[in-house]
């Protein structure tokens, strides 16, 4: 039978070096909040290192993508960017101090951020299909991603976290007026963000032993 594999995001704020003490701490409070949120919808482990770099398991990957954007949304909402490098693959050890664990999805998430420049999101896997289909279009997120506003972002990042909820009530989350909201979401591209992040999740599964297979 072959061994599960899982999903590592190995991820950095980007420019954080330049922060004023105050912006850094609210980063940090930030950052920590986002992945406490999604470690209790996605059952995933993390660890904040080093100040602003951070390292995410899930032992479901095929919601990596979906967690991936959901961190870039939230930061991007606080005028804050990352780089993220997402890599579906075995774990050796996973221990409780999440960095300190070993095996091929943190080797490949790890040397992918070392090599990582201009672009902010990058993809790589054992299974070589992934790697390729997942690894190609990924640019494709990363460059839209990068072209979202603040309020956008903001928008997106409420709309993934809360699907199957209307318009009008997440207007109400966000304090906006639905029709402002409604439009805010077609700039932000939430249909075709939904479909794609469904595409990596259906691709994952079924290459990498998803949890509902």
């Amino acid at each position: 039978m072959a061994t599960p594999l899982a999903a590592v995001i190995t991820g950095d704020v980007v420019g954080s070096q330049k922060f004023e003490k105050t912006k850094y701490e609210q980063l940090l409070a930030q950052l920590n909040k986002v992945l406490d949120e999604l470690a209790g919808r996605y059952d995933l482990r993390f660890d904040i290192f080093r100040g602003d770099e951070f390292q995410v398991v899930l032992q479901q990957p095929e919601y990596a993508f979906h967690v991936a954007t959901l961190i870039r949304l939230n930061l991007l909402a606080e005028q804050v960017d990352v780089r993220q490098s997402i890599a579906v693959g075995e774990i050796d050890t996973l221990r409780n101090n999440v960095k300190s664990s070993t095996g091929d999805a943190f080797v490949r998430s790890g040397h992918q951020l070392e090599e990582m420049k201009s672009e902010l999101l990058r993809f790589d896997s054992s299974h070589d299909e992934l790697a390729f289909h997942l690894g190609t279009t990924i640019m494709v997120l990363d460059a839209h991603l990068s072209s979202l506003t603040k309020t956008e972002a903001l928008v997106l990042a409420c709309y993934l976290s809360h699907p199957g909820e209307s318009h009008q009530s997440l207007a109400d989350r966000l304090g906006k007026g639905r029709v402002n909201t409604t439009k805010l979401l077609n700039a932000s591209g939430y249909v075709a963000i939904t479909a794609y992040l469904n595409y990596a999740e259906m691709l994952i599964k079924q290459h990498a032993g998803g949890s509902n297979e």
